[in-house]
C-alpha cells in the first residue's frame, strides 16, 4: 500500500545530525495506516538534536496510545487534528522546562497521517521544514514556510530566487520550544492521493538543489519500488552536499499505492 524512504546526514559541515525522522505504519480493520515526520532541530540553540529527537518520540507515542483510541470510538479526522494539536502543546510545554535547564531547546516539525480507514491526509506543521506533492507534470510545496524570508516572499518584498541567497533565511518565526507559549501550528486535511509523491524535507534538503532537480528525480511513475526512492533521495542529498549545503540534510518520500503493499 505504501513505496517510502528515506535519507539523511549531518552534512559536509556538523558534527551533529539536528534532524530526526520518523516512519511509521500501524493496521485497524485491514487498512494500513502510514504516520511520517521529519524535525529540524534550530540551529543556534543549544539542545536542538535532542528537541527534534524528542518530539519525533512524543509524537511516535501519540500514534501508537492515542490515535487507535481515536478510530475505535469512531470519531473524525477533526478529532484527531484537535488530539494532535493538544499533544504538540504539550510537547510544546515540556521542551520548554527543559530549555530553562539547557539554554534553549527548539525544532520544527512537519508530519504527514494518510489513513485510507477514514479515507483522509493529515499535515501538521511548524518552521521551515516542508511538505512537496510530486506529479509527472509538477512539484508543489504544500506548506507554507514560518520564517522571516518566506513572509516577506508571501508580503511580496523579495522574490523567491532572492530569499534564497537570503543570509536571515534560517531565522524561523515559529517553531515548537525555544521558550514560547501559545504557539500556533498549521493543519491541512486532504484525501488520500495515489497519482503523487509525498516528500517531507528539512531546509538543508532543498536549499542548492532546484525543485526542477527534485521533480527529475522523485517522479512516482519512475519510483516503483524503496530501493529506487531511496537511491534518489540520497543522489539529491549528495548532490546538495557536493554543492556546499552546510546544513544537515533529511528528506523522506512517501507513495500511496491504491491496492496491494509494494514497500519492498
Amino acid at each position: 500500500m505504501y513505496i517510502y524512504s528515506y535519507a539523511t546526514t549531518e552534512g559536509i559541515v556538523k558534527k551533529v545530525n539536528q534532524d530526526a525522522l520518523m516512519i511509521k505504519i500501524a493496521r485497524y480493520n485491514d487498512k494500513d495506516i502510514l504516520f511520517s515526520a521529519v524535525c529540524d532541530g534550530i540551529g543556534g540553540l543549544t539542545g536542538g538534536e535532542d528537541a527534534s529527537s524528542f518530539v519525533i518520540s512524543k509524537i511516535s507515542e501519540w500514534f501508537d496510545a492515542d490515535y487507535p483510541d481515536i478510530l475505535r470510538s469512531g470519531k473524525t479526522i477533526l478529532d484527531a487534528r484537535k488530539s494532535l494539536d493538544k499533544y504538540l502543546h504539550r510537547i510544546n510545554d515540556a521542551i520548554n522546562i527543559c530549555s530553562e535547564k539547557s539554554g534553549g531547546m527548539g525544532t520544527t516539525l512537519t508530519s504527514l497521517l494518510v489513513d485510507p480507514f477514514l479515507d483522509s491526509v493529515m499535515i501538521a506543521h511548524v518552521g521551515d521544514t516542508r511538505l512537496y506533492r510530486i506529479y509527472e507534470d509538477r512539484i508543489e510545496a504544500v506548506t507554507s514556510d514560518h520564517s522571516i524570508v518566506a513572509e516577506e516572499v508571501r508580503r511580496g518584498i523579495m522574490t523567491e530566487e532572492t530569499a534564497r541567497f537570503d543570509k536571515r533565511q534560517n531565522q524561523i518565526t515559529n517553531c515548537i520550544g525555544a521558550g514560547e507559549t501559545g504557539r500556533v501550528y498549521d493543519y491541512m486535511i486532504q484525501r488520500p492521493e495515489t497519482d503523487c509523491l509525498y516528500m517531507i524535507c528539512s531546509d538543508g534538503f532543498r536549499k542548492m538543489v532546484s525543485d526542477e532537480e527534485t521533480h527529475q528525480r522523485l517522479l512516482p511513475s519512475e519510483n516503483k519500488n524503496r530501493d529506487i526512492l531511496k537511491s534518489n533521495l540520497e543522489y539529491l542529498m549528495k548532490l546538495n552536499m557536493e554543492r556546499n549545503e552546510a546544513d544537515n540534510i533529511t528528506a523522506l518520500a512517501v507513495r500511496y499505492v491504491n491496492g496491494e503493499n509494494d514497500s519492498v
